[in-house]
């Protein structure tokens, strides 16, 4: 007897133990676990791996912005806008939502027009930013000596040419350290421009986002103050479309919705997990990101301008179904504020 029931209990016990293991099965199945983050390698427009020199001036750029400004840089994939990344002016390590797009172009040495360069920028990227009002600087990195210059692509340094758009480039305009307040007086500060800014910045990331499962990945690192760091974006489900893009912040706030609110304004986001605390020292938040219906409207609006007025057919107005009365006609021209003896002095 007592054979039989540990042989029962025995097989009980499998049998859980499968049955676990099955509706476990069925549940990562129909809710496939959030990868765990991968390290991007730089990549180009297009998607692409750069080419060393771009590579190289991109991290020679991202290194006085990082270490001598003491702000964020945020490298951006293929944009129709021509912006390679974007420095994000912080406060104390803290977010401020004021963005500075960057173009960052590399050349094999620095020896044009007695020490300044001509920068010749393209038409579809010059139109982009004087539609969109953002103030976009220019660096050039000498790939021979790794110095570094810039010059802002406003207005008035912008010169037209029957091949295109130039900008001179001064050898004055070195960057290093000491230029900090310059680029501080080149960013817009008023809440409308900066919003305008981060949705014109970010249009590219809005279109991924836009009608797919979408995950941003953070960690929180520290007691008092907390710093969110190394931030993972997750775009699509599946092999075949996902996305990975790293971007390596380090910032302090009171919370992640005032790093979520200032960085990405055109986003609304639900935690897709508990938080989870490893060795008390870092916490990991998994959000679920969706697009706000305002950012939708831009993307559409967007589309509109681009695209141009649809060719409609005009419209035909339904046919009478009598003629005008003379107590009409007389309302009509009174709610005009016409006398009819002014009509008739008239004619």
């Amino acid at each position: 007897m007592v054979r039989l029931l540990q042989a029962g209990i025995i097989a009980f016990t499998t049998l859980t133990a499968s049955a676990v293991r099955l509706l476990a099965t069925i549940w990562h199945w129909i809710v496939p676990p959030i990868p765990p983050p991968r390290r991007q390698h730089k990549t180009a427009q297009g998607g692409h791996r750069a080419d060393p020199p771009t590579c190289m001036a991109m991290d020679a750029v991202e290194k006085v912005f990082v270490r001598d400004f003491k702000w964020s840089f945020r490298r951006l994939p293929y944009s129709r806008a021509g912006i390679d990344a974007r420095a994000e002016i912080l406060d104390s390590g803290r977010p401020t939502g004021k963005f500075l797009p960057l173009q960052i172009r590399s050349i094999p040495s620095w020896a044009e027009d007695g020490g300044d360069y001509v920068h010749r920028c393209e038409h579809d990227h010059v139109n982009y930013w004087a539609k969109h009002l953002l103030p976009v600087c220019i660096v050039i990195v000498d790939a021979h000596s790794g110095m570094m210059r810039w010059q802002r692509a406003d207005k008035g340094s912008r010169t037209e040419t029957e091949s295109g758009w130039e900008v001179v480039v001064p050898a004055a305009n070195v960057l290093d350290a000491n230029a900090r307040l310059c680029f501080d007086d080149a960013v817009a500060s008023d809440q409308e421009s900066l919003m305008r800014s981060a949705f014109a910045l970010d249009r590219e990331l809005m279109e991924e986002v836009q009608d797919r499962t979408t995950f941003f990945v953070w960690d929180e690192w520290g007691d008092t103050t907390a710093i969110f760091s190394n931030l993972q974006i997750y775009i699509g489900e599946g092999e075949g479309d996902d996305r990975d893009i790293r971007i390596d912040y380090h910032l302090r706030a009171n919370n992640l919705h005032d790093v979520m609110t200032r960085l990405f304004p055109w986003a609304t986001y639900s935690y897709a997990a508990p938080i989870k605390e490893y060795s008390e020292e870092v916490a990991v938040h998994v959000l679920e990101v969706e697009l706000r219906p305002e950012a939708e409207a831009y993307i559409e609006a967007e589309d509109f301008l681009v695209a141009g007025y649809p060719d409609e057919e005009e419209p035909r107005a339904p046919e009478s179904e009598g003629y005008v009365t003379a107590q009409e006609e007389e309302a009509f021209w009174r709610s005009r504020g016409v006398s009819r003896g002014h009509r008739d002095q008239d004619v």
